[in-house]
């Protein structure tokens, strides 16, 4: 073997006294770049080189050599050639025209050039810390600044709905001055990164709800009215087969024109939460290009059985905060679908079956219930606005009618509006109230608005005719 330095950052994990000659430089090398690789969804490629160095003024897509022979294959005077070609810059930045090679040329720490795409102040600092976070070898050399061209990079923005336990006092002037990265929503509107319940009684079509927001953001479509930014989703039906679900993704999807679901992956059975989940969820976080949505449905196929002396509310909330710190510390939105109450509520949030623990630990909370007004949906959480909404369900799909509030007004408006004409004689509020059974109350807001609308005439003073109807006063 020609005899070869180990550069210093690689020759920290050989022990004293270790035979250098059996530690072969390419195959070190290439175990790097290939963990780095699997972080950044990148390809193992050969940059050009000259004198010595990285060509970088020539390098471009079309001057790199993909590679995917054996390390022996490699020569040895190749090593420093060896890089990755990503552009998943969109996985830390929310942008995805960020071409850069990842190399380990010099002195064998990660050194990041941009090739192409627009620069960024910001790139080179979060995947050099994306790389350190996932730690993809036991002993990480340390960072140093690349000779680049760029300015310095800036802090990484902080998730800002991370609940993870930890004891770290903060001066509030410190905090002040941090910069957090703004909420990214799924299903705008609706579902946002973090841990979002779900809740709905049985057969009222939470799943049908689920699998909906899947197709939407696998796809880049709309869920409830909303347009989605495409990405990959996994929705876990624990409680379906695949023969079910192909027959449910036929009854949703158009035939003509059906969007491409390569993104949407799906899985019948999985472990639970405690013994297995968090983590089978990171490998297929990891084996995707831009993971945005996982789903589960339901959550009491996953959630770990309840301690011989445990309070019920630290078991709900224990059962939940796994969960929760996955998807804030990855960014990601889990949707997590289980049941209400039977009886109602007046806070729609104690309608969820369980404890306050699972809406304490949840970032937001979503409830499909069906009242004498129809069904609708309610949504509150930690960094999303209220939100209640009338909906309606065909053919497998939930669509948004309005805000709940205007919904049942437009409704009460037909009611009256329909009294008046089938009427002899102009009607008074209390007459309309008998005919519609509403609250008197409610009948003369909605008529003071409705003449001013110019939907109703006023014949005098509490006399009032459809205006399609000639005003007769007996």
């Amino acid at each position: 073997m020609i005899p070869f330095e180990l550069p210093s950052a690689l020759a920290e994990d050989v022990q004293p006294g270790a035979d250098l000659v059996a530690i072969d430089p390419r195959e070190h090398a290439l175990d790097c770049l290939t963990d780095y690789a699997d972080i950044l969804y990148g390809d193992i490629v050969l940059v050009p080189f000259k004198d010595n160095e990285p060509d970088w003024p020539n390098t471009d897509r079309d001057t790199i050599e993909k590679f995917a022979g054996h390390w022996s294959e490699i020569e040895l005077g190749d090593v420093p050639r060896l890089g990755i070609l990503t552009d998943s810059f969109a996985r830390f930045l929310g942008k995805g025209d960020d071409t850069s090679v990842v190399t380990l040329w010099q002195n064998g720490t990660p050194y990041i050039r941009q090739i192409g795409g627009h620069p960024s102040e910001a790139a080179v600092g979060i995947v050099m810390d994306a790389i350190i976070n996932d730690e993809p070898l036991q002993t990480l050399p340390a960072v140093v600044e690349p000779p680049c061209e760029e300015a310095a990079p800036k802090p990484r923005p902080q998730p800002a709905n991370d609940n993870k336990p930890k004891f770290e006092p903060i001066d509030a002037e410190t905090l002040l001055g941090m910069e957090f990265a703004p909420i990214k929503y799924v299903i705008p509107g609706f579902v946002a990164e973090g841990l979002t319940i779900l809740g709905g009684r049985p057969k009222l079509g939470k799943s049908w709800l689920a699998l909906d927001f899947g197709i939407a953001v696998a796809s880049g479509g709309q869920s409830l009215g909303a347009e989605c930014e495409e990405g990959d989703a996994l929705y876990l039906a624990l409680e379906d087969n695949k023969r079910r679900l192909q027959d449910r993704l036929r009854v949703v999807l158009p035939r003509i024109k059906r969007p491409n679901m390569a993104r949407l992956s799906l899985q019948t059975e999985a472990p639970k939460i405690g013994a297995g989940l968090i983590e089978a969820l990171d490998a297929w976080r990891k084996s995707v290009p831009d993971p945005r949505l996982i789903i589960v449905d339901t959550l009491a196929i996953v959630r770990p059985p309840k301690g011989k002396n445990q309070d019920s509310y630290a078991a709900d909330y224990e059962a939940l905060s796994p969960l929760q710190r996955f998807a804030s510390e990855h960014r990601l939105a889990v949707v997590a679908v289980t049941h209400v109450r039977k009886a109602e509520a007046e806070d729609p949030l104690e309608m969820i079956s369980g404890t306050n623990g699972l809406t304490g630990a949840a970032d937001s909370i979503l409830i499909l219930n069906r009242t004498s007004d129809g069904p609708k949906l309610y949504g509150r959480g930690r960094d999303v606005e209220e939100v209640e909404k009338a909906l309606k369900f065909d053919a497998g799909r939930w669509s948004v009618l309005g805000d709940v509030d205007e919904v049942k007004r437009s409704g009460e408006r037909r009611q009256i509006l329909a009294a008046l004409l089938g009427a002899t004689q102009v009607m008074s509020p209390a007459e309309i109230a008998t005919a519609t059974g509403m609250k008197v109350g409610n009948v003369n807001v909605l008529l003071t608005k409705m003449v001013a609308a110019g939907e109703v005439t006023k014949a005098g003073y509490g006399a009032y005719y459809h205006p399609d109807k000639t005003a007769q006063t007996g």
